[in-house]
């Protein structure tokens, strides 16, 4: 039929998979990694050093056979900051973004093109090939291969379906002939190749199942209960009126300008949710901070994924990420959020001294919101920076990642 039956598959470099009637086997070459292969599949294991913390994760399970033998499983305006205190961190650095009317048909996941603005300064991470933690690089190893493995599952799974759709139309047209008396050979070779082709489905299906990687992290049980506090302390976090993810920022002039406000800011919504990848499969809660203008970050236990639409991702180890937190003073120009603390008014145009500018008729009072502000980065170059509407929820979720990180053994 010209039918390519896949048994084996590279699971990462130096392991390979292979299925035979006889059942699984594995061969062995990268050190550092464990592999364990038994009754009920084969699975990796990676550690984290220093932590007490290891990642496993099924590459395959043996798939069950059935009658047959047939091996089967189952556009937002600029918004301006007021001056912070001289103790306070610094603004970080940034780009414009301009959003476009629609989701840009070219652009995998659904998300609208980033376009930098002209003289604003782009916060954003690095590209996702530079920013996994040495430490996680053989557990990235391992979720890239299963995610490869599945995509080579799927063009075979999908060339099987279209030769038994095939067959089965030669049948179908065969059988119903007048001249069938004559097809008697061919219609038997059929039946025998629809039945050939319906367990090479069967067995895809079943690899197709196995190419999730499902994961479980082991670790202390004063790490399990810090992390038990996180999911709490973000629970409050994602039930602020109001996320902004901060995309660009630029030096606010002024004089010119008429404010005291010393910074300009882009900023976008953004969703706060329960981490859910194509991948990875956990049975606890993962965090996730959407990214306007960038990767999505995905934190687990002990370590944050970084997914990219094209199938790469980067790992960083959780202990390197640095969640810092300050309030923040910020002139609202929208609507202000339920939650949200006013510390004070303003005027669209103010004097040095933050009178009103009198030569403007329609000048008008804007409200002053403490916000609370977490800026997101590695030494490996994450950068990204979000605006909370509850200050509180803010500065608990930072003291509370604070806690886990401590609670993983250096």
């Amino acid at each position: 039929m010209g039918l390519r039956f896949r048994k084996s598959f590279k699971l990462f470099p130096g392991v390979r998979l292979n299925l035979s009637g006889g059942g699984l086997s594995a061969s062995f070459g990268v050190p550092g990694a464990t592999i364990n292969v038994g009754k009920r599949g084969v699975r990796g294991t990676a550690s984290l050093p220093g932590t007490g913390l290891s990642y496993s994760a099924m590459l395959s399970a043996p798939p069950k056979r059935g009658a047959r033998g047939a091996r089967q499983v189952a556009p937002a305006p600029a918004l301006r900051i007021e001056p912070s205190p001289a103790n306070e961190w610094p603004s970080p650095s940034s780009a414009g973004y301009i959003p476009s009317p629609a989701p840009s048909p070219s652009l995998p996941g659904g998300k609208q093109p980033y376009v930098a603005s002209a003289g604003m300064r782009e916060i954003g991470s690095k590209g996702v090939e530079s920013l996994t933690s040495h430490s996680l690089a053989e557990l990235r190893d391992m979720l890239i291969a299963a995610r490869h493995q599945r995509e080579e599952v799927e063009a075979d799974l999908e060339e099987a379906v279209g030769e038994a759709r095939k067959l089965k139309t030669e049948l179908h047209k065969r059988s119903r002939s007048m001249f069938r008396v004559f097809y008697k050979k061919r219609i038997a070779a059929i039946h025998d190749d629809v039945a050939d082709v319906t367990e090479e489905i069967d067995r895809l299906e079943a690899w197709g199942e196995t190419t999730h990687v499902d994961m479980t992290f082991e670790t202390t049980d004063a790490a399990q209960r810090a992390y038990a506090a996180l999911i709490r302390a973000f629970d409050a976090l994602r039930s602020s009126s109001a996320v902004w993810d901060v995309t660009s920022d630029r030096d606010t002039n002024r004089i010119q300008e008429r404010t005291t406000a010393t910074r300009t800011v882009d900023r976008h919504p953004a969703k706060l949710e329960y981490a859910n990848n194509d991948l990875v499969r956990f049975n606890g809660r993962g965090l996730s901070f959407e990214n306007v203008n960038g990767e999505d970050i995905l934190i687990y236990p002990g370590m944050a994924l970084m997914p990219r639409a094209d199938g790469m991702f980067a790992l960083t180890d959780l202990r390197e990420l640095r969640v810092a937190y300050r309030p923040t003073r910020f002139v609202e120009t929208e609507q202000v959020p339920a939650d949200a603390h006013i510390a004070g008014y303003t005027w669209a145009k103010v004097n040095k001294d933050g009178s009103p500018d009198r030569r403007f008729r329609d000048n008008y009072q804007i409200p002053i919101c403490l916000y609370g502000q977490l800026a997101i980065s590695s030494p490996r170059g994450v950068t990204e920076e979000y605006q909370v509407s509850n200050l509180a929820a803010a500065e608990a979720f930072a003291a509370a990642l604070e806690q886990y990180q401590a609670a993983l053994a250096f």
